[in-house]
């Protein structure tokens, strides 16, 4: 015979009672007395109030009573509190917004470049739900459910993260209404750039031994969008041409389809990449995103060094800066995307279907059917391979490259 746990009850009850037929207390609900852990050797212990984390955890190893955690078991409790005392750390308490602020500072964040920068900003803002959250806690439905939400309709945000809302006359404020401002929800890139972020993140916390585990590799993305294979055509590019100085923004769309840059590498150009050879070539020494297109040689077409000179004597911080207000300052792609390349081809007549990368792509087609070399395509292009890596076999040379690109029309 044992007495029921329920201690305003304390009935006799059968042994094989699980439940108090008197009160209906659960009589497995306490847990059974463990032995005491020796001094200096941390505690684990049972708190009645907490339902999902009963079994709490501090330590001492370091001197101090440390905090670790609660947990579902005893058993995790045993564990947490092991790993813990392996290699105890002052970071077992850390907060994703701390952690966060750490990494900004290191060697690895600096050496970034803006766009990265930027782009990890904005995914950095799509957490903040997250940020007072202790890192070691987040799993991977924490992160997932963000992502979802993100995927479908939601309420819109400003710089920031800020929401925005809708006025009775329907124009957009940041002033709070009744009516949320929504918006579509965000495609395979965009997303992907979160989980990009939050492993970037994770591989600082494994370093510092903040968690054992990466839970962003599970995070699932919606499937990528079909490319926008877009290029322009002879007849498009020649619109392009006839409007530069009419339409703000035309002459760098059409020097972009010579020059074969990335945008973000295209929007960096300074005068201090800007060379010219004893033999008269004028050139670029730029490239940025991988090991081939780092510092690649850029012969500048004769069709467009008027424009490019045009624009070294704006005397901005960068070659291809803003114009109009700001005059001078220098461009992220998101910002060219949406106040330069995307009004340039509306006023065009060209609509939306065209980014950016349709002028690299333009590049690319033009040269190929104007019979240039593979190799000098892939050269210029700053692509690391095409069936074999040329780079181990074959060094361009700047007049080899500038015949190849005079190849344009």
């Amino acid at each position: 015979m044992k007495k029921c746990i329920n201690r305003r009850c304390n009935r006799e009850l059968q042994d094989d009672f699980v439940y108090c037929p008197y009160c209906g207390k659960n009589q497995t609900d306490k847990p059974k007395r463990q032995p005491k852990r020796a001094n200096g050797t941390g505690s684990i212990y049972y708190r009645k109030d907490s339902k999902t984390k009963p079994w709490y955890v501090a330590s001492t190893i370091t001197g101090k009573r440390v905090y670790v955690g609660g947990f579902a078991t005893r058993t995790e409790a045993v564990k947490a509190l092991t790993d813990y005392e392996s290699a105890p750390t002052s970071n077992i308490n850390i907060t994703f917004a701390q952690l966060h602020e750490r990494w900004l500072k290191t060697k690895a964040y600096q050496k970034l470049s803006d766009d990265a920068k930027s782009s990890y900003n904005a995914a950095w803002v799509k957490l903040r739900s997250l940020y007072n959250r202790k890192f070691r806690d987040l799993k991977t439905f924490d992160f997932q459910s963000i992502v979802d939400y993100y995927e479908n309709p939601h309420h819109e945000e400003g710089a920031g993260g800020k929401l925005k809302y809708l006025l009775p006359n329907g124009k957009g404020t940041y002033q709070i209404t009744d009516t949320p401002k929504m918006c579509d929800g965000l495609k395979f890139s965009a997303l992907h750039k979160i989980k990009v972020f939050l492993t970037k993140i994770y591989k600082y916390a494994l370093e510092q031994d903040i968690v054992a585990k990466n839970y962003a590799e599970f995070i699932e993305l919606p499937e990528p969008e079909e490319v926008n294979a877009t290029r322009f055509t002879e007849v498009q590019l020649e619109l392009i041409r006839q409007n530069i100085g009419r339409v703000p923004y035309a002459d760098y769309a059409y020097v972009m389809c010579y020059l074969n840059f990335r945008v973000s590498e295209f929007l960096t150009l300074t005068i201090e990449q800007y060379h010219v050879s004893e033999q008269g070539i004028p050139y670029f020494i730029a490239g940025i995103k991988s090991e081939a297109g780092k510092n690649r040689l850029i012969p500048i077409h004769p069709k467009i060094q008027k424009m490019v000179t045009d624009c070294i004597n704006h005397h901005g911080e960068t070659i291809f800066c803003r114009l109009g207000e700001d005059f001078g300052k220098p461009m992220n792609k998101d910002y060219f995307l949406k106040y330069a390349f995307r009004p340039a081809m509306q006023a065009l007549g060209l609509g939306d279907k065209f980014t950016p990368h349709s002028c690299r792509r333009t590049f690319s087609t033009r040269m190929s059917a104007a019979g240039a070399r593979e190799e000098d395509i892939i050269a210029l292009m700053g692509h690391a391979e095409y069936k074999t890596d040329i780079n181990h076999y074959i060094i361009q040379e700047l007049d080899t490259l500038y015949d190849a690109v005079k190849k344009l029309a």
